[in-house]
């Protein structure tokens, strides 16, 4: 009976320093504890501006959510967010399916959330992770987005705070949180040289460096080897309406074979009558007529999530483990289609 009652009386003392820190919020904020407590669970009926202002006072005075703690056993939680922009992406899956069995093997769960490449969602699930709800974060970082600085704060903030997340595969620029993706530079390598042995006049790239980091990083890789091992280049990612220089075999690269159909089918006059091979990255689903060769470099995905897994549960057991800032992988194989 004593036990039961003193439960009792710990949960009520919870409750009511939960509902006093709420309280000083609202005061903060000059609104009703009603509203701090529906602006927290990012309730659409409270307006964005408001939202924000508690939020960050929520974040500066150290607020933890009452339902978190109460979920939370010896301050874990033992899971962790594998935030991605949707499901459609078959590579992103895999990767996610390699990330579940590596962390279960600790004695993680793996929770996937979407931001749907919303960009406003995508940096109010960065916020909430302020919010200590999961043990750590695997972050597919967005793409498309214009602007930067709001997120990018939120992303150093993260890394700020020691809290336990990497970008995984596709990153952000400018922040400072730890990386775990492919060695661009010597997957671009390898797939240049095959397409170099077959004397190409002319290469061209379709990567898009605006869109993500790994395009730029791509790009990048290949202008820097091609100031030493072939002249005749051109870059016509995006909606480049350039003219197709002369030549009568191209080489082209891409991050996918989708990339690559629909510039084939736009640029189809241009390209007729000319001798055509292909570097793609993961894999190529399609026919290979009428193309000379088509090359696939394939990234290690499960190389990728056992290293970014092992990173990430070093620095849940050990918070002072600090990250590399930067884990390159090296891809997994380079095939030819004939």
């Amino acid at each position: 009976m004593f036990l039961f009652q003193l439960k009792t009386l710990l949960k009520y003392k919870k409750l009511i320093f939960s509902m006093i820190r709420l309280k000083e919020i609202a005061e903060v904020c000059s609104v009703n504890v009603s509203t701090v407590s529906r602006a927290l669970k990012d309730d659409p009926r409270v307006k964005a501006d408001t939202r924000k202002k508690i939020h960050d006072t929520a974040s500066r005075m150290g607020y933890t959510p009452n339902w978190a703690a109460q979920s939370l056993k010896g301050g874990k939680t033992n899971t962790i967010w594998f935030l991605i922009a949707d499901l459609f992406n078959p590579l992103t899956a895999q990767l996610a399916t390699h990330c579940s069995h590596e962390l279960a093997q600790a004695g993680f769960d793996l929770s996937v959330i979407l931001y749907h490449n919303d960009e406003d969602r995508y940096e109010h699930l960065l916020r909430r992770l302020h919010f200590g709800i999961t043990d750590g974060a695997l972050v597919v970082g967005s793409h498309n987005f214009n602007s930067f600085k709001k997120r990018g704060q939120l992303i150093d903030d993260l890394q700020q705070r020691s809290f336990p997340a990497i970008f995984l595969d596709r990153f952000e620029r400018e922040t400072k949180l730890p990386i775990v993706t492919t060695n661009h530079i010597s997957a671009i390598s390898a797939l240049l040289e095959n397409l170099l042995f077959s004397s190409p006049d002319l290469v061209v790239d379709l990567f898009s460096p605006s869109q993500n980091m790994v395009e730029y990083s791509r790009q990048q890789a290949l202008l820097n080897l091609l100031k030493v091992k072939h002249p005749s280049h051109q870059s016509l990612f995006g909606n480049s309406n350039d003219q197709i220089l002369p030549g009568k075999k191209v080489a082209i690269l891409a991050s996918s074979e989708v990339r690559v159909k629909k510039f084939l089918k736009k640029r189809a006059q241009e390209l007729e009558n000319r001798e055509l091979l292909i570097g793609v990255f993961d894999q190529w689903l399609g026919n290979t007529t009428p193309f000379l060769e088509v090359f696939i470099c394939q990234q290690d995905f499960n190389q990728m999530a056992h290293q970014a897994c092992s990173l990430l549960i070093s620095k849940i057991q050990n918070p002072s483990f600090k990250i590399p800032i930067n884990t390159r992988v090296p891809y997994k194989s380079l095939l030819k289609l004939f």
